[in-house]
């Protein structure tokens, strides 16, 4: 989109675009976690007109992760701890890319253009980053103070690039930490007993790929942290949403009344 389209957005409807993008769920909540989910929502916001693309690719895991803003929802009230779920599609600006990356608002999707991306002007980068970027950016900081680590919820294809992923769940990792080797082994576990595969740094390996959110929020802080990937289908289906579910929570409560026993997280 160009400039002169979104010239008529006043800072009264610029501060509601931006308190529409993100929302905090028990913020207060004593628990060691902060959950994130910078890829639950599928919406762009109205000025932009859906980036010119027809509604149905919403939809897509090209703008969404499917399942996951269910799924923090979830964790986030069965561990009692605090979450913060990003509303816009990453389509419309992918909060967990640098600004200079080129899937920061990507300009097509395997090919097929994306009309509002193609070449967005000084005046639209500057709006999506306070609207989409500036208030996750603020609610992560404000949230994750005190927190002993943070989880960022993501889901991903079964299938890529034709090749069949044999993973269920996957924990990513850059740096090693006691958080990162607890949740290894205690889902190993767990998911074994619940017949789950378990990825380490699979479907990706977070060693040789862009993560700003954790590497912002949380390596660069000195806070453990870790990605959370799951199989999208899996999310899709009740009854696995559910095994994946309970398998999550076991799992994460364990691991904080091992590592933080104060506060205890019940589920």
């Amino acid at each position: 989109m160009n400039g002169p389209g979104l010239a008529g957005l006043d800072d009264a409807a610029i501060a509601a675009l931006a308190a529409a993008g993100v929302e905090r769920l028990h913020i207060d909540a004593a628990s060691p976690y902060l959950l994130i989910a910078e890829h639950a929502g599928h919406v762009v916001p109205a000025p932009w007109h859906d980036l010119g693309l027809p509604g149905p690719y919403l939809g897509t895991h090209f703008a969404v992760d499917i399942g996951i803003d269910a799924l923090t929802r979830r964790l986030s009230r069965m561990l009692r701890a605090p979450a913060v779920i990003a509303h816009y599609s990453r389509l419309f600006l992918d909060y967990n890319r640098p600004a200079g990356e080129w899937d920061f608002m990507r300009p097509d999707l395997g090919g097929i253009p994306v009309p509002g991306n193609v070449a967005p002007d000084a005046t639209d980068v500057r709006l999506r980053k306070s609207i989409a970027w500036a208030p996750v950016e603020q609610a992560i900081v404000e949230a994750a103070a005190g927190r002993q680590a943070l989880v960022s919820v993501h889901s991903f294809t079964p299938v890529m690039g034709g090749v069949r992923r044999n993973v269920d769940i996957g924990v990513l990792w850059r740096e090693p930490s006691a958080f990162v080797t607890s949740v290894l082994k205690t889902l190993g576990a767990h998911g074994a007993e619940a017949g789950l595969r378990i990825g380490d740094n699979e479907p990706y390996d977070w060693r040789q790929a862009i993560g700003y959110t954790l590497n912002r929020h949380g390596l660069e802080q000195g806070r453990p942290c870790l990605y959370l990937e799951v199989r999208n289908d899996l999310l899709s289906d009740p009854e696995t949403f559910e095994l994946v579910s309970r398998t999550l929570e076991t799992v994460f409560a364990t691991v904080a009344m091992s590592l933080w026993p104060k506060p205890a997280v019940a589920v």
